[in-house]
């Protein structure tokens, strides 16, 4: 795995420095779509980005979740030291969400895993307000978190696992749309926002 400072993300080094962390998915790159529009986003909020891409040597092994960990842990270490963080992950990305919760480090979670037990056991016991956000249509999504008391989970009605209309890329398009507005709100809600 390596990483890299997003092309027009704050990169100056100060005590008010906001570090954000693009995890992919195993197949979803951080220049996917989503996660393309949401580093555009912070990097326009002041947020310093740090992305991560997996190297044709990466092998998650028998722990997953260890190999998200890391991945995260890297990419801070890369970037400029934080008075804020926050890791915004795609998929198996998200495995990383054990590690945000021992860390205490807000999360977006984006079409998380929630068919992982060690993922929905972390997220059941968690009272940070992270995001989640899945379609209607995924397997992986679950349905959404039902009984836990903290995060905010929205459904997007109709989209699968890539959060896409299938077949319809206007519908596609519209409803992204939809779903960065809500990222922006979460980010500005972040206690120690400055934008």
């Amino acid at each position: 795995m390596e990483s890299f400072t997003w092309s027009n993300a704050t990169t100056t080094n100060s005590a008010e420095t906001s570090v954000a962390v693009l995890l992919p998915g195993s197949g979803y790159p951080v220049h996917g779509p989503v996660l393309f529009w949401v580093g555009e986003l912070l990097a326009a909020m002041g947020w310093h980005v740090q992305a991560v891409r997996w190297t044709p040597d990466d092998e998650p092994g028998s722990d997953p979740h260890a190999f998200a960990a890391r991945a995260a842990e890297h990419a801070f270490a890369a970037a400029p030291s934080a008075h804020q963080r926050l890791v915004v992950a795609k998929s198996f990305g998200t495995l990383a969400i054990p590690w945000a919760e021992e860390t205490q480090t807000a999360g977006i979670w984006l079409t998380p895993l929630l068919t992982d037990m060690t993922v929905r056991e972390t997220i059941g016991h968690t009272d940070k307000a992270d995001l989640f956000i899945g379609g209607s249509e995924d397997k992986l999504w679950d349905g959404g978190r039902k009984s836990e008391s903290a995060g905010t989970f929205v459904e997007v009605p109709g989209a699968d696992h890539s959060l896409q209309i299938p077949d319809d890329w206007r519908a596609s398009q519209e409803l992204q749309a939809g779903v960065f507005g809500t990222i922006e709100e979460f980010v500005r809600a972040l206690p120690g926002a400055g934008a």
